[in-house]
């Protein structure tokens, strides 16, 4: 890689059941946006929604079919379903766990 290339960042290969849960919601390998919002980020107006994606604050890469100003902002299916696994194993780690069963004296 020379001092000019953009490193890759690359998702976890998401878990196949997540594709395919994903696929049977919305229909498609490409997820517009704004559907992706009502169903995951009720909480987020359209605005913060962006916001949030373009700061970085939810890693999603972001992408068109065409490269009109006003065209349709989508996410891959693939990549939706790595942020859904990733921010699962977070929540798996971050669960407090019982003390380790000690033996009774």
């Amino acid at each position: 890689m020379t001092a000019s290339q953009t490193p890759l960042r690359l998702f976890p290969s998401p878990d196949a059941s997540t594709i395919e849960m994903l696929h049977q919601i919305f229909g498609d390998v490409l997820i517009p946006l704004e559907e992706l919002r009502e169903r995951y980020f009720r909480n987020l107006s359209e605005k913060t929604f962006t916001e949030a994606i373009n700061s970085g604050r939810i890693q999603l890469p972001v992408t068109t079919i065409d490269e009109s100003v006003k065209a349709l902002r989508y996410a891959h299916i693939k990549h939706v379903a790595a942020l859904i696994d990733i921010r699962a194993y977070k929540a798996d780690e971050n669960m407090p766990r019982p003390a380790a069963n000690k033996p009774e004296v």
